[in-house]
């Protein structure tokens, strides 16, 4: 082998090691079994991402689905998971504040407001509700929306 053989050898290899150099002093993470998955901030679903001002009890949406009564008051039909496991479907009729809730309806009694005057009993009605996930509370809860399925406003 000549001499300019031999230089054009350590010259690759020095070229390789320069372009590996990067990979082998990257910074590895302080529990090397762990390749640095799970311990970033505000990235998991775990303990503190489900935690409430009620206690530590998550906050969750219950949808009651079911036929209006008058005065707030729902004769749940059906339900999501959430109504279903707190018992809600069918026994007796929940009530609810509705208050402050969104109402969605058509303005039924022609008077140019859509308001719960506008929702006559016996119609189709989706009530909307954040309560604790555990133990719902007691009633009437505070609902955030009503939708009024019988009588829908028409899309724009």
């Amino acid at each position: 082998m000549s001499k300019d053989a031999i230089r054009r050898g350590f010259a690759i290899g020095a070229v390789l090691a320069l372009a590996a150099a990067p990979t082998a002093f990257a910074v590895q993470p302080a529990d090397p079994g762990s390749n640095g998955h799970g311990h970033g901030h505000g990235h998991s679903k775990g303990h503190e991402a489900g935690h409430s001002k009620a206690g530590g009890n998550a906050v969750v949406m219950y949808v009651f689905k079911g036929t209006y009564s008058g005065s707030g008051s729902v004769a749940v039909d059906h339900g999501n998971a959430h109504v279903r496991k707190a018992n809600l479907v069918g026994s007796t009729p929940v009530s609810f504040n509705l208050t402050g809730a969104k109402i969605v309806v058509e303005d039924n009694n022609a008077d140019g407001n859509k308001d719960l005057t506008d929702v006559h009993n016996g119609d189709q009605v989706v009530v909307k509700a954040r309560l604790p996930r555990t133990d719902p509370g007691a009633q009437p809860f505070v609902a955030k929306q009503l939708v009024d399925q019988t009588h829908t406003p028409p899309t724009p």
